[in-house]
This record gives C-alpha cells, structure tokens and sequence, in this order.
C-alpha cells in the first residue's frame, strides 16, 4: 500500500490542486480542438468581439499573462454571459479568483468574489463551493454547558470522523519521505486545525479517507494546503486543495465552563494508529506565556497532536499537543477558546 501511496500522491501533486486547474484544461482542450490555438492576437479579438467563448476566454489569459486584469475582466464578464453554462462556469470561476486576490490598492473584493463563486457553485462547479466557504471566516460554535453524555462508543461514533491522521511530505529524489505525523480535527467542510509544529518543516501535509481497511483509492487522498501558524499557541490552519468535503465538528465548550475532575476523550493517531480513543479526566486548567491548556491523563503521544479533546457530550474542549512522561502522565491541550482566538487571528492575517 505504501508505494500505491507514493504513485499516487506523486500523481496528484504533478497534475497540481489548483482551484480551476479542471476548468481550465477543459477550455484548453476545447480551444485545442476548436483550432484556435495558433490564432494571433487580432485573431482572438476579431472572434471574442464575435462572441466566440473559447476565444474571450483565450483573450482573458493573455491579459492576465500581460498583468492586463481589467482588460481580463472585461472579457471574462462577457463570457460569463455566455449561452453555454460550462463556459458561464468557467467565468465565474476565474472572476472569484480576480476578486478574492488582491487589487491593485492591495484589497480584495470578498463580496465580488463570493457572488461569481456562488453563481459558479450552482451551474454544477463543486470546487466553487469550496471556494466560496473558504471566503467565510472560519470559528467554532461556542455552547455555555456540556449536553447529556453519551458513551464513550456513541462519542468515538459520532466524533472520530471529524479527526483526520496527517502525514507531512517532502519529495526527496524521485520518491517522497515522510517528514512528521500528527492528527487535525475539521472544523468545517473544508478546513481543520492542527499543530504547528506538525508543519513547521514545510512540505506537503496528507491524509487517507479510507473507506475500505485494504484499499486506498485516489478520491481517498487528501492534500492539505497551510493558510496560517501561530508559534505561541502551537496551532495551524489547514484547508483543502480540492473540492472534497470533511466530516467535521465544531461545538465546543470554552475552559471557563471546563471542570477539573470531569471526564475527557481524546482521538488522534498515536504511532499512526489512525482514529485512536483514549480518555482520561481534566486534571487542571493551565496558562503559559498567556495561553490556555487543558491538562488531562487522556494519553496524549506522538501522532496525537492536533487531535480532538472532547467531553463526555462531544464538545471540543481543546487541540491535544503534547504529553510528558517522565514523572507520570501528563498531557496538554491549547483551550477551546484559545482555538477561537486563533480562528479569528487567521482572518486578520
């Protein structure tokens, strides 16, 4: 399974994860085909000015290889007018990503871009959904109280697919080596958080989202892209590079309303043992260098990090981080809150 892996994350980072890279070579191939290809620049102009799709769009690129954005613009609005709704798509799609980079004053136009991503979205664009939810401020749903508590297999149920094992790549030569192994709990469709430290030697972050125990399909692999770090509170931000969907939690309990003595679960991958339950109780509400932790005996260890601290409800009460063995059993996770805090920081940024 291993170099089944390797073949295919090889594979999926050659081809590129853009958010368009499918839109795109569909034009591509269809300017191809169409014989447009060798046109000259007056050509194109002639044609997109005829209302030739393939030929706006063409235009489009080329100011845009020239840093021509309004012109590009232009040409992509009036093919977004276009009859066929692929080729509307398209346009949609490319405006998103003209309005959610930056303008020339160095902003960009979030509300701009959200409406060609939503159009985009419904003429059949998965990925503009994922664009779309990527422009919406990420954050955690905060609840006052644990609810009723469930067991601890009703919690691992309901909780353990919302916790992904991560992988951390670097190509090497021909092949890739694994450079570190952690744990990420989604938040959303799209997004998780993990530890820094997890990613803080670069490379490519991994995960498998395995639906059979013996088989590793290519619509398994998820390849994750860094959106921000905090070295203070330990914690990154991770998204999607494509339009697959997480199974996510994002009800959590801040560390005012945690109590010492009460009963904790943790899920991460210890030793790369993917989806591991291990539970403890709080044993302490801690603050260093001005940010929150939990402390629990749930065992925390290599591989764990970056993954869920919840309630006996399912409530998120922290990111596990790190444990320390040597005078017992003691593990650590960054408080809810501070996770909040942190969700918030990365869109500032």
């Amino acid at each position: 399974m291993k170099s089944r892996l390797s073949v295919l994350l090889v594979l999926l980072l050659l081809a590129g994860c853009g958010a368009i890279a499918g839109a795109q070579q569909q034009a591509d191939d269809t300017s191809r085909l169409s014989g447009y290809h060798r046109s000259t620049f007056d050509d194109d102009n002639a044609a997109a000015a005829d209302g030739q799709p393939d030929a706006q769009y063409r235009l489009a690129q080329r100011y845009l290889e020239g840093e021509g954005k309004a012109q590009a613009i232009i040409w992509l609005e009036r093919l977004s007018k276009s009859r066929d709704p692929q080729w509307q798509a398209l346009a949609h799609a490319l405006l998103g990503e003209l309005y959610a980079g930056d303008d020339s004053a160095g902003r960009s136009n979030n509300l701009r871009a959200k409406h060609h991503f939503s159009v985009c979205a419904a003429l059949g664009y998965s990925d503009c959904d994922r664009r779309l939810a990527l422009l919406t401020p990420p954050g955690l749903q905060q609840v006052a109280q644990a609810g009723a508590a469930m067991s601890a297999a009703s919690l691992y149920e309901a909780r353990s697919p919302a916790v992904y094992k991560v992988v951390v790549y670097r190509q090497l030569n021909a092949g890739l080596e694994p450079l570190s192994l952690g744990s990420a709990v989604a938040i959303d469709a799209y997004r998780a958080v993990t530890s820094r430290h997890l990613v803080a030697q670069g490379g490519v972050p991994v995960s498998i989202n395995r639906q059979e125990d013996n088989l590793v399909r290519e619509s398994d692999i998820l390849i994750w892209q860094v959106l921000y770090t905090d070295t203070r509170r330990d914690l990154a931000l991770l998204a999607l590079k494509d339009g697959q969907r997480l199974t996510f939690s994002n009800r959590a309990r801040f560390s005012d309303s945690v109590q010492v003595g009460e009963k904790v679960l943790a899920i991460g991958a210890p030793a790369g043992f993917d989806k591991t339950l291990t539970e403890g109780i709080v044993s302490a509400r801690r603050s260093e260098n001005g940010v929150g932790f939990v402390q629990t005996t749930a065992p925390i260890s290599y591989g764990s990090s970056g993954g869920g601290l919840f309630d006996e409800s399912g409530n998120l009460v922290g990111i596990t981080i790190r444990g320390v063995k040597a005078w017992g059993n003691f593990n650590f996770a960054v408080a809810a809150d501070e996770v909040q805090a942190f969700l918030e920081d990365s869109t500032r940024h």
